[in-house]
């Protein structure tokens, strides 16, 4: 979902990150200290009535929900079969709300605007390292997919046994050439 920014002309798009932030993190705190059915509820139907104000379809709505169905269909298993079904309302509306909501947050808000926002809060370093988990996350995927690639242009099997010691030979590399670029700058 990192970088899934949808850019359109809404009222949710234009409002700043840091607010947007903050109402993000502010809400899902107040349904993890105050785990209400009712107020679980009204948060997941004005999280997914956003997406309209946003100018997003039922296609981005699916991509907000579709994380959290898996894992919230494994975690109503679970407290349905160790403390019965309502026991699974709370955990499981709180994850539905926090995913949606953060996807609304990512798909209206330009990655390098939260960043700046974070780096504003926590500091300069925790944006340098922000930007470049961001950045090397596009990395390790295109590292994996060539790696296994050329394991099958081999007419070998692209294993984890493999595929992984090259990939990380690769990636120790490129973070050796990160850190000497960072050095250089005198950070």
């Amino acid at each position: 979902m990192i970088g899934t920014y949808a850019p359109r002309s809404s009222v949710v798009h234009r409002i700043p990150a840091a607010p947007k932030l903050i109402a993000v993190a502010g809400g899902i705190t107040m349904l993890a200290v105050f785990p209400r059915p009712v107020a679980l509820a009204a948060a997941l139907v004005m999280c997914l009535a956003l997406f309209p104000l946003a100018r997003l379809g039922p296609r981005y709505m699916w991509q907000a929900l579709r994380p959290a169905l898996v894992l919230g269909a494994v975690l109503t298993g679970f407290h349905w079969f160790t403390d019965g079904l309502g026991a699974a309302v709370a955990p499981v509306g709180q994850l539905l709300v926090g995913v949606v909501a953060a996807g609304l947050l990512v798909f209206t808000t330009r990655v390098t605007d939260l960043v700046a926002v974070l780096g504003r809060l926590l500091g300069p370093r925790v944006e340098l390292l922000l930007a470049l988990t961001i950045r090397c996350i596009p990395t390790v995927t295109l590292t994996v997919r060539s790696t296994r690639e050329a394991c099958w242009a081999r007419g070998q099997k692209a294993s984890p046994v493999r595929v992984l010691p090259t990939v990380l030979v690769r990636l120790i590399r490129d973070a050796d050439l990160i850190g000497e670029a960072i050095a250089a700058r005198g950070l």
